[in-house]
């Protein structure tokens, strides 16, 4: 053991520096116990657009609407455009395949966008509020 240098002290923080830590600890443990560990996703969305805007809160479902009313349209344009002169099928048969293609697609997230709204997601949404109803009762 070398007797000829000082021991190292470390270095005491400032008091600016001490009060900013102890703040920041202070949010940290506020923003822990107002979001329970045991809180659901869908619980924690559900807070999440009380607290957003109008638009925030409802992208989701406006998304879902813009899909379904763009399939309903690419059906009636197919339906009811036939061989009418400004119809793109009557200008260019070759875009036949290109539209059938797009409506395809159109169908597939449509019927998913369905499923999600009235399906299986909307019974689990569903049965985990009534779960959570039941657990704050106890």
């Amino acid at each position: 053991m070398n007797h000829d240098t000082p021991p190292k002290i470390a270095a005491t923080p400032a008091p600016e520096e001490i009060a900013n830590e102890l703040v920041k600890a202070e949010i940290r443990h506020t923003a822990r116990q107002s979001a329970p560990a045991n809180e659901s996703e869908a619980d924690r969305r559900n807070r999440e657009g009380e607290q957003s805007g109008w638009l925030a809160a409802n992208v989701n479902a406006l998304l879902a609407f813009a899909i379904i009313l763009l399939t309903f349209w690419m059906y009636w344009y197919i339906v009811f455009s036939g061989d009418e002169k400004g119809s793109i099928l009557a200008q260019r048969p070759e875009m036949k395949d290109i539209i059938i293609y797009i409506l395809g697609a159109l169908t597939t997230v449509a019927t998913q966008v369905v499923s999600y709204y009235f399906g299986s997601s909307s019974g689990s949404a569903d049965k985990s509020r009534a779960l959570s109803t039941i657990a704050k009762r106890r």
